[in-house]
């Protein structure tokens, strides 16, 4: 009786530090919105788009370009403020992963504005899986 509850402890803590490793912490989603940002402020659009979930593939020079055109902004100087907020989820159904949701303001040709962004890691992969900006 006594090995097989020594047993079921150990898979337990086997199991406990395995599902720990699939989140994503808050410092590792800032670097990485950081980094997909050095590739959109010098227009490396190809670059950028390797920071995107697979499942969620997108022409971000077309992308910018009719932000930059509709808003009369140029994204070549965009500057995170403030982060207001984020959502942090060790499993999301909806996408079968860890999701890491950050609210910011941003500025860029001295406008201000907010942005969402959300990366997501399941078996699929790894990478922004929503990205939504709002003009005031």
């Amino acid at each position: 009786m006594k090995k097989i509850a020594c047993v079921f402890v150990v898979l337990m803590v086997v199991f406990s530090f395995s599902a720990c490793s699939g989140g994503i912490s808050g410092d590792e989603a800032k670097s990485y919105i950081n980094e997909f940002f050095e590739k959109v402020s010098s227009e490396d659009y190809e670059a950028a788009e390797e920071f995107l979930h697979p499942e969620r593939p997108a022409d971000l020079q077309k992308f910018f370009e009719a932000l930059e055109n509709g808003e009369n902004i140029d994204f070549s100087s965009i500057n995170i403020e403030k982060y207001t907020g984020f959502k942090s989820s060790w499993y999301d159904s909806s996408i079968g992963g860890s999701t890491y949701s950050l609210k910011m303001k941003a500025a860029a040709s001295d406008k201000i504005f907010r942005m969402e962004i959300e990366i997501a890691k399941n078996n699929y992969g790894y990478g922004i899986y929503n990205l939504d900006i709002d003009f005031d």
